[in-house]
């Protein structure tokens, strides 16, 4: 039982002092870490410069298209036709380079609203990349705090562990003395083995959460540190429509559907363009170079001065316009647009569901947040009795006021109200924490990690 004893201790003193000796790691460094490092939001900066790349009036169709081209063709030929003037063998070879030019000079105005609309889409993509992040900080504020509140279970823990461990030595010290019985000995001791056995699967927990907060700012799970901001909470005094105007104004995930819906309509105007007629321009250039080998051929008149391979060449240019103007399709272009404008009805009220639903979070997490601010405030009340409670019990255990079944309650009702007071403290974090999110706050309230 020594063994044990001082197994559990030197386990308890090495994580200590191993915790003494890790760097401090404050909020605003984890949200910085973070913004640099996490997945997710690296994941999205490269689907920026993705929908940057595709901003451009090439990808539009402004700009012409311009094409090289190169041919090669062989032919054989081979007559035998008595009444043809040509008989037996020909080799033609030729070569044909040309250039081609194809220019879309007018389409309904389909160039400006595809550039328009490329940059509408750069525009949701960075309003998707800014929700990855808000949620991103959001995680990593909450998963930061809730280390910090394993770390303060832990804390509490071990300070019932001491005194478990305290009480158990002096009563095994009394058992040698004569002055204590077994049934005594063996509850301090299982009220010991409780608390070690808490203790050690309370630094598992600690352990979890904190490589959890590592892979939520990119880093090594195996990474270690103290956390230098403590689970301090400064109420604040929140007006209900004053956070739905905020919410409307700043709400990420709202602004977005705004632009879906400006999408949409682009998408409308791009339909209409089929209505109107199509100005192209073409333009092209041809030299062709043929070498034609008749050697093996046989001429119905003979020239003994022809030569047996003769060569040619060719220069061609060419350019037009071309105007197209769709008179009739079956109802297609007419089909398209108005599927188009119920694109845009959809966007609308998809835009009015997400106001209803952002209101209907805001008012339960504003009621929740008030809840647990009022849940801290007796917590608080309860932890100052609890404490002072152990402290005088102590010492009334000691002098065989109460005995041990009545200090063990004391003990355990101090442990549940310090894991309660803990846990308020987190929640009512958390509460603000997504208040500030839904209210597009959170970026703006750490504003200096940015």
């Amino acid at each position: 039982m020594k063994y044990l004893t001082f197994t559990f201790l030197s386990i308890w003193v090495t994580f200590s002092l191993q915790a003494q000796e890790q760097e401090e790691l404050s909020l605003s460094d984890a949200i910085q870490i973070g913004l640099a490092n996490n997945f997710d939001i690296r994941v999205e900066e490269l689907n920026i410069d993705v929908a940057q790349n595709n901003n451009n009036w090439g990808a539009a169709g402004r700009w012409p298209t311009i094409s090289l081209s190169l041919s090669q063709n062989n032919n054989f030929r081979d007559v035998e036709n008595p009444a043809g003037f040509l008989q037996g063998l020909t080799i033609s070879n030729d070569v044909t380079p040309g250039v081609s030019v194809n220019w879309t000079l007018f389409s309904g105005f389909a160039v400006n609203i595809r550039r328009e609309r490329l940059q509408q889409l750069e525009n949701l993509t960075r309003g998707n990349a800014q929700v990855v992040i808000e949620n991103s900080i959001q995680a990593i504020i909450n998963q930061y705090y809730l280390t910090q509140l394993e770390q303060e279970r832990l804390d509490a823990l071990e300070t019932v562990f001491s005194l478990s461990k305290d009480r158990y030595e002096y009563v095994r010290l009394k058992g040698e003395l004569g002055s204590a019985v077994t049934f005594d000995i063996l509850q301090e001791q299982n009220a010991f083995l409780t608390d070690s056995s808490n203790l050690v699967t309370q630094e598992i927990n600690f352990l979890n959460t904190r490589r959890t907060l590592n892979l939520l700012m990119g880093k090594d799970v195996t990474l270690t540190y103290n956390l230098a901001d403590s689970l301090t909470v400064e109420s604040t005094a929140y007006e209900l429509e004053d956070l739905y105007d905020r919410m409307i104004a700043n709400n990420r995930n709202l602004q977005n559907q705004y632009i879906n819906l400006e999408i949409a309509r682009s998408d409308t105007r791009l339909a209409k363009t089929e209505l109107y007629p199509q100005l192209n321009f073409t333009a092209g250039s041809g030299y062709t170079w043929q070498r034609q080998d008749i050697s093996n051929a046989r001429f119905a008149f003979p020239d003994p001065d022809r030569p047996e391979v003769v060569g040619g060449r060719t220069l061609s240019y060419a350019a037009g316009f071309t105007l197209n103007y769709l008179l009739f399709d079956g109802g297609r272009v007419r089909q398209a647009i108005e599927n188009a404008y119920t694109q845009e009805r959809i966007g609308q009220v998809q835009i009015e569901q997400q106001k209803l639903t952002l209101r209907n979070n805001l008012m339960a997490t504003y009621d929740l947040y008030n809840v647990r601010k009022k849940l801290l405030s007796i917590s608080e009340e309860n932890i100052r009795a609890a404490q002072l409670n152990l402290d005088l019990s102590e010492e009334r255990f000691r002098n065989g006021t109460i005995n041990s079944f009545d200090y063990r309650d004391i003990q355990i009702n101090y442990l549940n109200t310090a894991l309660t007071n803990i846990q308020a403290k987190y929640n009512l974090i958390e509460s603000e924490t997504e208040l500030l999110r839904l209210t597009g706050g959170i970026l703006s309230e750490y504003e200096n990690v940015n």
